[in-house]
């Protein structure tokens, strides 16, 4: 059998290598590609739905998503879920701003805020309530104006730190940023699991390599030519199952003979914490992100109710620490002012409040802290790091490696058997 066909029979574990090379090349470009639906969208089914973003099946009737971005609602929750638990104490955190910090860095925008909220509120309640309530206004209040509001601000940035987990909704803000934009949770996972992908395409060839060998000796042996697509079949299934398995098992090291042996993603946790932790604290975790999320994110009503509540009490300490208890009284008596002064205040903040950025990232110190901790994990916690996007569709992922392999094994097999009955034929006339 081989003389008849020697470059055939020794073709195989070559085909068996570039079959296992582009069915684990496919695996890793399906979990992340196409970004959008590909295909003919008859029906792709949504499995549920996070923060108002749809977490679908990957596969349609005809056609596919990649893992990653069908299901980035799902996978940014888990991750961010992962984050408020084990990294980072959101109220110890935003502790560290300092409340005085905070108002003397808005300080260069308060003539403006100051300025507009006055203008605002006069009509409001420095005019009606005339000059027995404000005599001389508004040129006394305008005198004293910024000098309130940094005491204003400070006592804000008291109140936030206090109410932080009543006003930032940190698990609403990822899920947001990376289904808004799914290259971001696309870049995070390829950026962590550099390695461990390239590592799963490549074992592909010689993890294919050694299965052929083992083909072509069944195929020497065994006259069924079918040996061919089923042994392709096994090699597509094999090369995705193996490549899985060594990336992420065992979880804890296992020593063998002096050897250390563990997943080839939990060796490499010190590296991949501080690439996670770069990622996620300059692209999503940022200053600006967190004080939109505050602003306008999904508890922008209870930032508002905070808002006015401290707005009331500190209208009233106001009053009387100028002396000036009917304006105290006046003002708290007029649901439409404090309303007035709420809407302002949110309305101008968001308009300055970007001089806060760069000291709030440095402050808050997310990313090396994150780095830190991430560290730290056990290996079991770690794991969970990355695999999430492996075990989603991990059984479809390594079924389209045994049907690229059988299409490869059927198309070696009429080849090979065609050059053996070509070769036999040959002999047969000699």
């Amino acid at each position: 059998k081989f003389r008849a066909n020697p470059r055939g029979i020794l073709l195989i574990p070559f085909i068996a290598a570039f079959v296992g090379w582009l069915t684990n090349w496919l695996a890793v470009k399906m979990i992340f590609y196409p970004i959008v639906f590909m295909g003919w969208p008859i029906a792709q089914h949504v499995e549920g739905q996070i923060y108002g973003f749809n977490v679908l099946n990957p596969l349609g009737w005809i056609g596919w998503q990649g893992i990653v971005p069908a299901k980035a609602a799902q996978m940014a929750n888990t991750m961010v879920t992962m984050v408020t638990t084990k990294l980072i104490d959101v109220q110890e955190v935003f502790c560290k701003l300092d409340p005085k910090r905070v108002a003397q860095l808005l300080g260069g925008e308060v003539p403006a805020m100051a300025d507009g909220i006055a203008r605002d509120m006069a009509p409001g309640w420095a005019v009606n309530l005339g000059e027995r309530a404000l005599p001389g206004a508004p040129g006394p209040l305008r005198a004293n104006l910024e000098e309130a509001v940094h005491r204003y601000l400070a006592g804000f940035t008291v109140m936030l730190q206090e109410q932080v987990h009543a006003v930032i909704d940190l698990k609403e803000l990822v899920v947001r940023a990376m289904c808004e934009d799914k290259n971001s949770i696309v870049q995070l996972f390829q950026r962590c699991g550099r390695d461990e992908l390239k590592f799963l395409v490549d074992s592909g060839l010689w993890f294919g390599f050694l299965l052929g060998l083992i083909q072509m000796v069944i195929w020497l042996f065994y006259d069924n030519p079918w040996t061919l697509t089923i042994g392709g079949t096994v090699v597509g299934y094999l090369t995705n199952w193996i490549a899985l398995k060594c990336i992420f098992e065992p979880v804890e090291p296992v020593y063998l003979w002096g050897f250390k042996l563990q997943g080839l993603f939990l060796q490499r946790q010190v590296e991949v914490s501080g690439e996670f932790s770069d990622h996620l604290a300059t692209k999503v975790l940022t200053s600006e992100a967190i004080w939109d999320n505050m602003l306008h994110g999904a508890k922008g009503g209870e930032f508002n109710a905070q808002l006015e509540t401290y707005t009331k009490d500190f209208i009233a300490k106001e009053a009387a620490y100028q002396g000036r208890g009917a304006l105290g009284a006046g003002a708290l008596e007029d649901p439409a002012l404090v309303e007035h002064v709420v809407g302002a205040v949110k309305e101008r903040l968001a308009d300055h409040v970007h001089v806060l950025h760069e000291y709030t990232d440095e402050t808050l110190g997310l990313q090396t802290l994150m780095r830190e901790k991430m560290a730290l994990m056990t290996p079991q916690e770690f794991e969970r790091v990355l695999h999430p996007i492996f075990e989603a569709d991990e059984l479809t992922l390594i079924a389209s490696g045994a049907v690229l392999g059988a299409i490869a094994g059927f198309v070696q097999q009429v080849w090979t058997v065609a050059a053996d009955k070509a070769g036999a034929d040959k002999a047969e006339k000699e």
